[in-house]
C-alpha cells in the first residue's frame, strides 16, 4: 500500500467518523440545521431521527471503509475520487432524511408560536476581544522555514530528474524534470496551509461570537473557552500537516529512503493533528455547547435592546432557518458577518450572501484549482 492510498483511506475513516458524531457535537437547539426552541429538544421526531442517523451514518463510515481497503489492495488508481465523495454523499443524504423530518413535524406543531425570539449580543466582544493565538502560528512558521531553507541548499545537487511518487516498497516510481515546482511543491502546499488557516482565524477571531439568547451569559464564556481551544488545536494540526510536508519533502530531495510500512512515515504527523483536533471538537462541542459553565453576568444583550446580565427571561433564539439552504449553506444579505458557525458539527462556514463572504469562498476555491491546473500542465 502507497503513502498516497494510506492517506485516502485516512481521509475517508476521518470524513466518515467526523459526519458520525456530529450530532453529538451540535447543540441541542440545533438539530441537523433546524432551530429547535428548548422547549422542543426532547421531542419524539428529534430522538428517533438522531437515532436513526447514527445508524445510517455507521453504515455508510464501514461501507465506505471495507470499499477503501478493498480497492487500496486492488491497485486501482484514482480510488479516492470515487469513494470519498461517495461517503460524503451518502451521509449528507442521511442528514437531508432527518432534516427532512424534523421541520415537517416543526412547521406542523408550529413549535416557535408564541415565544419571544431574540438575537443575543456579546457586548464585551468589542471592548475585550479575545487575543488571536499569535505564539501558537510560531510552529508551523518554523516548520515551514525550515523546509524552504533545507530545500534551498539541496536543490543545486538534485538530479536532472526528481522523483514525484514513491511505491509501497519505498522506491521511487514516478519522475519528472527537475523545476522549482517539482522540488518545492511541497514547500508550496505549506505556505497554501499555513496562510489558509492563519487568515481565516484571524476572520472568524472578528466576527461575531455564536451565543444564545436564552442563556445569561454562560454561552458567550463558553464560546471564548470553545473558539480558544479550537483555534490552537487548528494551529497544532497545520505544523504537523507542515512536519508531514517536510517529511514528504525530505525524501523528494533524497535526504532519506523508507521502505514497506515505515514509507507511511510522512502521513503519520498529519493522522496525528487530525486525531487531536477531532478529540478537541469531541470535548468543547459546537460553540462550546459541551464546556462546563454556569450561567451569570457576561456583557449579554437581548436582540431588543437593553444590555445587561444575560438573554431576556423566556427568551429563545430567533428562528432562522429561512437562512440556512439544505440546513448547510448561509446566505443573508443583512447580516454583515463574514464567517459563522456551522449548524452541524463544529467550525465555520462562509456567510454567501455578504460579497466578501462569497469572495473569501471563491477566491480559496480559485486557488485550489489554479494549483490543480498548474500541477497538471507541469506533470504534461
Amino acid at each position: 500500500m502507497t503513502a498516497a492510498s494510506l492517506t485516502a483511506i485516512l481521509a475517508v475513516l476521518f470524513a466518515g467518523v467526523s459526519l458520525w458524531v456530529a450530532p453529538a457535537l451540535t447543540r441541542p437547539t440545533l438539530q441537523f440545521g433546524v432551530r429547535v426552541p428548548p422547549q422542543h429538544t426532547g421531542d419524539p421526531v428529534i430522538r428517533r431521527e438522531r437515532r436513526g442517523y447514527y445508524w445510517r451514518a455507521a453504515a455508510v463510515l464501514l461501507t465506505s471503509a471495507a470499499a477503501a481497503l478493498a480497492l487500496a489492495g486492488s491497485g486501482l488508481a484514482g480510488w479516492a475520487a470515487i469513494v470519498l465523495p461517495g461517503e460524503l454523499a451518502a451521509d449528507f443524504g442521511c442528514f437531508w432524511l432527518a432534516r427532512r423530518r424534523i421541520t415537517a413535524v416543526k412547521d406542523a406543531q408550529d413549535w416557535f408560536a408564541g415565544l419571544k425570539q431574540r438575537v443575543a449580543i456579546d457586548t464585551s466582544w468589542r471592548t475585550e476581544p479575545l487575543r488571536y493565538p499569535v505564539k501558537w502560528l510560531i510552529p508551523p512558521v518554523a516548520v515551514l522555514v525550515a523546509t524552504a531553507v533545507i530545500g534551498a541548499a539541496r536543490y543545486p545537487d538534485l538530479p536532472s530528474r526528481v522523483a514525484t511518487g514513491f511505491a509501497a516498497s519505498g522506491a521511487a516510481d514516478r519522475w519528472a524534470a527537475k523545476s522549482l515546482w517539482n522540488s518545492f511543491a511541497k514547500v508550496a502546499g505549506q505556505l497554501w496551509v499555513t496562510g489558509l488557516w492563519a487568515g481565516l482565524l484571524l476572520i472568524i477571531y472578528r466576527s461575531r461570537p455564536d451565543t444564545d439568547a436564552g442563556e445569561e451569559g454562560g454561552s458567550s464564556r463558553r464560546y471564548r473557552s470553545f473558539l480558544g481551544t479550537y483555534a490552537r488545536a487548528v494551529l497544532v494540526l497545520v505544523t504537523l500537516v507542515n512536519v508531514s510536508l517536510l517529511l514528504a519533502a525530505l525524501r523528494t530531495w533524497q535526504v532519506y529512503r523508507l521502505s514497506g510500512i515505515a514509507a507511511a512515515l510522512p502521513v503519520l504527523p498529519a493522522a496525528i493533528g487530525l486525531v487531536i483536533l477531532l478529540g478537541v471538537a469531541v470535548r468543547t462541542g459546537q460553540a462550546g455547547s459541551r464546556l462546563a459553565g454556569p450561567a451569570g453576568a457576561g456583557g449579554l444583550a437581548g436582540g431588543g435592546g437593553a444590555a445587561g446580565g444575560g438573554g431576556a427571561a423566556g427568551a429563545v433564539n430567533r428562528d432562522d432557518d429561512r437562512f440556512w439552504k439544505g440546513g448547510l449553506i448561509y446566505i443573508n444579505r443583512d447580516d454583515p458577518a463574514i464567517m459563522v458557525g456551522n449548524r452541524f458539527g463544529v467550525g465555520w462556514t462562509p456567510n454567501l450572501g455578504n460579497p466578501k463572504g462569497l469572495l473569501l469562498y471563491g477566491g480559496i476555491a480559485a486557488v485550489i484549482i489554479g494549483l490543480i491546473v498548474v500541477r497538471v500542465l507541469l506533470a504534461g
